[in-house]
């Protein structure tokens, strides 16, 4: 059984960002680098498995974390994302009313300006992830374009739920390669 107050122990090989220039590039690349720079996520280096890793805070404790996802910085690291702990919640970026459901958290967090980016880390949603939903006012499902038939399953699902203000938004490019002018008017047309 998985408890989410269970605190998750930061391996000793997570270090700084500033550790490791691809690293580094690598966020700026991604259109992550503000979002870490400003707090909204909290982001390391392993220097063990070569990733750059993003921290999946506990709701309930605002220091304290449930697990990490990690991106592969060279092709030859197996896998690309690799999670460090349970899938059993999901890496949220950013305050707003509103949120998006993406699938990594590079695109959670360069949403994350305009939006709250909510990274369930694939592309199905979990029954466990649900609850960090209730917030927001609207909900966007926007999956890669290659699981553009799933957006459209889980914004049913969603709403059989009892999701009212659920929308697909269907794209062209993963979102973390549009920066955040090009977000607001993808999403509010401003």
């Amino acid at each position: 059984l998985y408890i989410e107050n269970e605190e998750f122990k930061i391996p000793d090989s997570f270090k700084g960002i500033y550790s490791n220039e691809k690293a580094m590039r690598w966020l700026s690349n991604n259109n992550c680098w503000e979002a870490w720079s400003w707090g909204r996520a909290d982001i390391k280096y392993d220097v063990k498995q070569n990733r750059v890793v993003f921290l999946i805070r506990n709701k309930h404790k605002v220091h304290e974390y449930t697990g990490a996802v990690g991106r592969g910085l060279h092709s030859s690291v197996y896998p690309k994302w690799y999670m460090y702990g349970s899938k059993n919640v999901p890496f949220k970026c950013g305050e707003c009313d509103n949120a998006v459901i993406v699938e990594d958290c590079a695109s959670a967090c360069a949403v994350s300006n305009v939006l709250t980016g909510i990274s369930i880390m694939g592309t199905s949603l979990m029954h466990s992830q649900r609850s960090h939903l209730l917030p927001y006012k609207n909900l966007y499902v926007a999956l890669d374009r290659d699981a553009t038939t799933k957006a459209f399953d889980m914004v049913s699902e969603l709403r059989l739920g009892g999701f009212e203000n659920v929308h697909v938004k269907t794209l062209t490019d993963d979102l973390k390669y549009f920066n955040t002018e090009e977000i607001k008017e993808m999403f509010y047309g401003k």
